[in-house]
């Protein structure tokens, strides 16, 4: 049985995108713009109107956005992976049924974690500050839930259709734990990384507020290419390490 090194697992993930930068933005080159005219849709649009209960303009524009945004990502997850694990690299604009069973898969994924979001959720609103803290736990654990779910999602890139969730929990047997700890990284720079943005925020708010709402969604498509192609390489690096036996 391999265990797994979490850190080995999010440093091999950064020296990929390290050694292929130019990669990164050839990938990112036709979806940012997509998504930067999503975020300012989505921002001109704004919030939804809670006391309507019919869907409205504005709802049906964030729904639209949405969808954008996660085929875009899907699309360059699927690049990427192809990219690493087969030393491929397709169209920018790739719409084909690979991204779509990769954007169906991602939502299943994401809906694993909604059931521990919504009981956190509901701890933190309900309880006091010194109870809600029991939430931390089923968060931990969905997280390593979900990564050993994602495996599953660069034998989809690839186009295999035979590998199952049961075999991604399979071939990540007995590193449970780990990869909870590749989940936590990750978590714990996405956290830093939004901190930065916001104290950005924050500054350019006294300054202009037009001029904020635009960082902040060029930051955002900034930030969605990253992550794009980070998660997909942390889950290349454990699909590559679990089920192609590769090391680090």
């Amino acid at each position: 049985m391999r265990k797994l090194s979490p850190f080995k697992a999010i440093a091999h993930a950064f020296n990929s995108i390290r050694n292929y930068p130019q990669v990164a933005f050839r990938i990112g080159r036709v979806w940012v713009p997509v998504m930067l005219v999503a975020g300012f849709l989505d921002a001109y649009a704004g919030p939804p109107d809670t006391q309507s209960q019919d869907m409205t303009g504005r709802e049906w524009i964030q729904v639209l956005t949405g969808v954008l945004s996660l085929i875009a990502v899907c699309s360059m997850a699927v690049n990427w992976h192809r990219f690493i694990l087969r030393d491929e690299l397709g169209p920018s604009l790739r719409l084909d049924s690979a991204v779509f069973r990769y954007a169906g898969n991602t939502v299943l994924i994401m809906m694993a974690m909604l059931v521990p979001a919504v009981m956190v959720l509901a701890a933190v609103m309900l309880l006091p500050p010194a109870g809600a803290i029991i939430g931390l736990p089923l968060v931990v654990l969905s997280g390593g839930v979900v990564t050993r779910l994602s495996i599953k999602l660069p034998a989809v890139a690839l186009g295999n259709g035979t590998f199952s969730f049961r075999d991604a929990w399979t071939a990540s047997e007995g590193n449970f734990w780990p990869c909870a700890g590749v989940f936590l990284l990750n978590a714990a720079i996405f956290l830093g990384i939004l901190l930065v943005l916001t104290l950005a925020v924050a500054m350019l708010n006294a300054v202009s507020l037009p001029l904020s709402l635009a960082f902040q969604v060029v930051a955002a498509a900034l930030l969605q290419l990253f992550y794009a192609i980070f998660n997909a390489s942390i889950f290349t690096s454990l699909y590559g390490f679990f089920v192609e036996r590769r090391d680090f």
